[in-house]
């Protein structure tokens, strides 16, 4: 059965924790499904979904849990789990039943913020008929919300892109997530992973990893394009220790600096771009 630790065994996009909890079978993860961390009676289950939390009367069945997908269960369980079936004719429970999964395999979902806009951009494989695409937001990543829809034919067997411009002029969040639900001319669903759209990032997100260092540091650098970028490493004094030129490419990338010859002490360590400069304080211990 399934239980609040699961993901998504069935990979249809909804997490098991929202279909072995449906509390109102409305399809929809809405319920309050935060685990409390308590355990009253020591039956494993947390009292969140436990409906008995008694030392003398433990039981482990569901409230909607009869014998072949039937919503007949035990009047009083142990659990408030539904464990649904969605149509009785299925050979498992919703949890883990693959055969409402559409098949598409999703072979990119990107999202470029230009301004107030955020132009998505997608590339599938379809071995059945898809009738729609929708994209859906949030600002939690927990409550979607649809915000798009593409209606485009999509060719079988086929990679094909599409795309979805995505005004966000109202929105002040930092951080927004964006995921694709495929919806199949049978009904069939398939979701995408999360895509993590930032506002306001700066031009060269950069990390240091170790710091403090001796032997060997790694400079993380996302570049939002392919550029060249001059790396220095300056000593306390203010001098220029080291001075090299990097190729970036657009994404993450990781520069290896060698610190072995240099002495214990603070540095900084400055990315000069066209027409940015960012400097990162450096640690090297001996």
């Amino acid at each position: 059965t399934p239980d609040y630790r699961d993901l998504d065994t069935d990979a249809d996009g909804s997490p098991d924790i929202c279909e072995g909890n449906d509390w109102n079978l409305n399809g929809y993860c809405e319920e309050l499904l935060t685990p409390l961390g308590v355990d009253t009676d020591g039956d494993g289950l947390d009292d969140r979904f436990d409906a008995i939390n008694s030392v003398t009367n433990i039981k482990g069945t569901s409230s909607m849990m009869g014998n072949g997908g039937s919503l007949i269960g035990d009047a009083t369980p142990g659990t408030f789990a539904t464990v649904q079936k969605k149509t009785v004719p299925q050979t498992d429970r919703d949890w883990r039943y693959v055969g409402v999964v559409l098949p598409v395999e999703i072979i990119r979902f990107t999202g470029d913020l230009q301004g107030s806009k955020v132009n998505l951009s997608w590339t599938v494989l379809a071995q059945k008929e898809v009738d729609r695409f929708e994209v859906e937001r949030s600002l939690d990543n927990s409550t979607y919300n649809k915000t798009g829809t593409v209606t485009d034919a999509v060719a079988l067997n086929l990679q094909q892109s599409f795309g979805f411009t995505d005004d966000i002029s109202g929105i002040a969040n930092e951080v927004i997530y964006y995921r694709l639900k495929i919806i199949g001319k049978s009904g069939e669903i398939k979701y995408s992973s999360v895509l993590v759209v930032r506002q306001n990032q700066a031009k060269l997100p950069v990390t240091i990893m170790p710091n403090p260092a001796s032997g060997n540091v790694t400079v993380n650098v996302f570049a939002d394009k392919n550029m060249t970028v001059k790396i220095n490493l300056i000593d306390k004094a203010g001098r220029k220790v080291l001075s090299q030129n990097e190729t970036l490419r657009k994404g993450y990338n990781n520069i290896n600096l060698n610190l072995e010859k240099y002495s214990e002490g603070v540095y900084a360590i400055v990315i000069e771009t066209e027409d940015d400069k960012i400097v990162k304080q450096l640690m090297i211990v001996r």
